[in-house]
């Protein structure tokens, strides 16, 4: 079947839904995989879940029910549509997301009507892995000493997009020895965030310049004091650098 638009003749892209069930194995991406399901999923869960669950810390005994659309072409699939509802039981907390579109705009809700939409994602990267954590007393790599870490370390590709993770102002965005290429946003009167290591920060991006959530800031690197590709994630409240995942923030 075929759509003819302004004398073109473009294949129809069939939509078809699809139920997933699954407990976590090692990874997201490896479950979806024995159940021959598109990656893309693991993705398109991410950005539904992106305020209340950080998938850097998915463990082995989590699950998930998912309901989502496959696209398929002449029966070639191509794509994954739109997550219509999602069930996540992540450290034995039960996480709910449900579709809902009005008048053109499309949001998820949870079980008690609210969006899961708040102030700030729960990381700076899409994808990849924790390598070191908030610790006041932590080993440093580089300068082999005692020394506090407060912040989290994200470890991917050079190169691979670091977000905003929330509304803000660009107050620094610059090099310096130890923090390498950096990024650092005021979010409010409150909090304020920071981005290091970048190999590079993205274009536009400088003192001054507003920022929305989930905009692209910089990329990983391993500018300054890194041993590997990383992005340092540093969050403060009230002036004091703090723990981002022992904080609980209102939309």
């Amino acid at each position: 079947i075929c759509i003819i638009f302004n004398g073109y003749t473009f294949p129809e892209v069939v939509v078809k839904e699809r139920h997933a069930v699954g407990v976590i194995e090692n990874s997201l991406y490896m479950t979806l995989k024995k159940q021959n399901i598109s990656d893309l999923l693991a993705l398109k869960m991410a950005e539904v879940y992106a305020w209340q669950i950080d998938f850097y810390r998915i463990q082995d005994g989590d699950n998930f029910r998912v309901i989502f659309e496959e696209k398929f072409i002449d029966d070639e699939f191509v794509g994954v549509g739109i997550i219509k509802a999602a069930h996540f039981q992540h450290w034995k907390e039960d996480f709910y997301a449900f579709y809902y579109e009005q008048n053109g705009n499309s949001e998820y809700f949870d079980e008690k009507g609210n969006s899961l939409r708040k102030a700030f994602l729960k990381s700076p990267l899409k994808f990849g892995r924790m390598t070191s954590s908030f610790n006041r007393r932590r080993f440093h790599p580089v300068l082999h000493k005692f020394k506090a870490h407060l912040g989290t370390d994200y470890a991917a590709p050079t190169g691979t997009p670091i977000h905003a993770t929330g509304d803000g102002i660009v107050i620094e965005a610059q090099y310096k020895s130890n923090n390498g290429n950096y990024v650092k946003i005021r979010h409010n009167g409150t909090f304020m965030t920071q981005y290091l290591h970048m190999s590079k920060i993205a274009k536009g991006i400088r003192s001054g310049v507003a920022v929305k959530q989930d905009q692209v800031i910089g990329y990983v690197g391993m500018t300054g004091l890194a041993t590997g590709p990383h992005v340092c994630y540093r969050f403060w409240k009230n002036g004091e650098q703090v723990n981002h995942r022992n904080e609980k923030v209102k939309p």
